[in-house]
């Protein structure tokens, strides 16, 4: 290898380990907005675990919530039920006993309303057919009178659903669930990336002395 090889090899690996370096440092900022995000502005993500929804997002993909002091007919709404994670359709909110109860739907589950058969409905159609109703029509003696649908508390409700993004659900969902290990990892990779920038440039000084 002549000397004009070796300068063109050492300039192709300084090019590489740049590239790297900057999509690593991309990686880096954009993992920690997403926690600023998270914990700091009460925005939470969470991964959709069913096709409830659909077409409005599907199983895999991420929502983000955030919580709120209330809630409208029409807002989609992340619950649990016990153990299972719920994200429905809010169709209509009755008042009882001076308590505000919020009734839920997904809007790819059958419709509530016997008389559509088993289709399903635009929302706006259920939230219709509950419009009217009193809340001792929708759950007599504690037992919900339609089927398919959730009645909650505002303890219940965790946050309303302010966008989704397509597929992300496994990997944000891991991230929430280990932000300890990803603020370690984004520091790793900040560190090895620095030693290699730091080697890049000592091999450029010593390059330029040789020379």
């Amino acid at each position: 290898m002549n000397y004009n090889d070796e300068i063109l090899e050492n300039k192709a690996f300084n090019i590489f380990k740049q590239v790297l370096f900057d999509i690593v440092l991309a990686i880096c900022i954009m993992l920690a907005i997403a926690l600023i995000l998270v914990y700091g502005f009460r925005f939470r993500p969470y991964e959709v675990l069913s096709d409830s929804m659909y077409p409005v997002f599907k199983t895999g993909d991420m929502v983000i919530v955030k919580a709120q002091d209330d809630y409208e007919v029409g807002d989609i709404i992340k619950y649990n039920l016990g153990s299972v994670a719920v994200t429905h359709r809010l169709i209509a909110v009755k008042e009882h006993n001076g308590v505000k109860y919020y009734i839920t739907h997904g809007d790819n589950v059958q419709s509530p309303n016997t008389e559509n058969g088993s289709t399903t409905v635009d929302w706006e159609l259920d939230a219709a057919f509950f419009e009217d109703k009193e809340y001792t029509d929708i759950v007599v003696n504690g037992t919900k009178q339609y089927p398919n649908i959730d009645v909650l508390e505002i303890s219940d409700i965790e946050g309303r659903v302010v966008t989704s993004i397509a597929n992300y659900g496994t990997y944000i969902n891991f991230i929430a669930d280990h932000k300890l290990l990803v603020i370690a990892m984004i520091i790793a990779i900040w560190c090895v990336c620095a030693t290699v920038q730091n080697e890049i440039e000592m091999r450029k000084t010593r390059r330029i002395w040789i020379a």
